[in-house]
């Protein structure tokens, strides 16, 4: 295959993460940068911003830890909480523009805040802190975190790979004896799931974000067919020599989305059902396939932690087997503003969460794919699907925030309107274009003159 290995640049560090699959659920390490000051020391209450759907077990996990033994570490936390998606994005863009910013935010990374929020200036250079050696250091220089040579932000939650994922059982009953490797394979499995009176694929569009997790697989073959390597492919995009109109194959994507909606093998509440009611339908067997990250995995575990044994995952079948390929992203950045309080207790919390003590915490509430070497957790059925898909070099990294350097719109919505006849597919990605252009004159690049 032409340019394989150009897959494999992304995340080489994470490729260390083989260890993390088969170690064991660990204690607390005893190797922390764990803060301790006198339980005399003023225990200083911290604020944290972070998206709803960022807050699971492992960050409630951290928090209750945090607050039981706030006088041994100094420190206590207080987490506030905004919905996710495009409009959680324009709240924190519209916060930081007003400077009403809590003393640590978790954002998409260091990159995010420069380029589609253009407020670096608002995001504390941390220098260095002793839990950095706990993690590759390529991977923190991957821009969420170590960014124009500084530390502006530390690794919080797992690396999400996407994938499609699908109850066992339901395949069973359904005669599906191999996984789909291509699109007329995917289609003759969905035909066979709606034969046995289930829903073939659950789309959750009320929560808009997710409907767009499907369409992620075809920018995988525009990088591969482009014959550039993916800061090649993004360069031309964020410089405006590429645009979203000329991408064919991530079109094919949002059209096949469609597809499916059309042979009914979506629910046909799809519109008005939520990203909990797919968790509910996959775990359940009401639903044979869900395409999501694998942080669905962390929500099923919580809710029907009975289930997940029977869930697992590939990649979405777009093209020919080998085509297709897992998107993965980073875990999510921690920062301190420029409006905290106490710069030097807001070090100490990130230093905290992101030691081994501190995301082992997290972890043994939270099963996942952790960029801290030390961190020890047993992976599902469906993380270690993808993990492997990784480890063969199947694996690219997700456009959103990480290729583009310009916000392109509310994506999400586009798709809505075109799921509901009020847009085609190449109104959907002029759209993008336009928004895109409208961002990038606002900076003033010189490349859109």
């Amino acid at each position: 295959m032409k340019s394989k290995k150009m897959f494999v640049i992304l995340l080489t560090s994470v490729m260390a993460l083989s260890m993390v699959g088969c170690g064991q659920q660990g204690a607390h390490s005893s190797k922390s940068s764990d803060p301790s000051p006198n339980a005399t020391n003023d225990v200083k209450t911290v604020t944290v911003l972070t998206f709803t759907e960022w807050y699971k077990d492992g960050w409630k996990a951290l928090e209750s830890y945090v607050n039981e033994n706030s006088q041994e570490l100094g420190f206590k936390l207080d987490i506030q909480k905004i919905a996710g998606g495009s409009q959680g994005e324009d709240v924190v863009k519209a916060r930081f523009a007003t400077g009403d910013l809590p003393d640590i935010i978790q954002t998409y990374g260091a990159k995010w805040i420069d380029t589609q929020v253009n407020a670096l200036d608002k995001i504390v250079d941390m220098g260095s802190l002793s839990s950095e050696s706990e993690y590759d250091a390529a991977t923190l220089e991957e821009g969420g975190y170590r960014y124009d040579g500084k530390l502006y932000g530390m690794p919080i939650d797992t690396t999400n790979l996407l994938g499609v994922f699908y109850n066992k059982k339901v395949f069973e009953e359904a005669g599906i004896t191999e996984i789909p490797t291509n699109w007329e394979q995917f289609l003759a499995a969905s035909e066979k799931i709606k034969t046995i009176k289930k829903i073939p694929l659950y789309y959750s569009g009320k929560d808009a974000w997710t409907l767009q997790s499907f369409t992620h697989f075809g920018f995988n073959k525009e990088v591969f067919e482009s014959g550039k390597s993916y800061s090649q492919f993004w360069g031309e995009m964020n410089t405006n020599k590429r645009n979203y109109a000329e991408n064919k194959h991530f079109a094919d994507a949002i059209a096949k989305s469609k597809e499916m909606i059309d042979k009914g093998y979506v629910n046909e509440t799809y519109l008005s059902d939520t990203y909990d009611m797919a968790q509910t339908a996959l775990a359940q067997g009401d639903a044979g396939m869900y395409v999501n990250a694998t942080w669905v995995i962390d929500e099923i575990s919580s809710k029907y932690p009975d289930a997940v044994q029977d869930i697992g995952a590939f990649a979405l079948p777009l093209y020919d087997e080998s085509e297709n390929f897992t998107d993965s992203s980073l875990p999510a950045s921690l920062h301190i503003t420029t409006s905290a309080k106490d710069v030097d207790t807001a070090k100490k919390v990130i230093d905290f969460i992101s030691s081994t003590k501190g995301q082992q915490i997290y972890a043994d509430a939270q099963t996942g794919i952790y960029i801290n070497k030390n961190v020890k957790v047993n992976l599902s059925p469906g993380h270690q699907d993808l993990l492997n898909l990784m480890k063969e070099g199947k694996s690219i990294a997700l456009w959103q925030g990480t290729g583009n350097n310009y916000g392109y719109g509310s994506y999400d919505k586009f798709l809505q309107d075109y799921y509901v006849g009020s847009k085609t597919v190449d109104q959907v990605l002029q759209a993008m274009d336009e928004e895109t252009t409208r961002n990038a004159t606002a900076a003033q690049d010189p490349n859109w003159k």
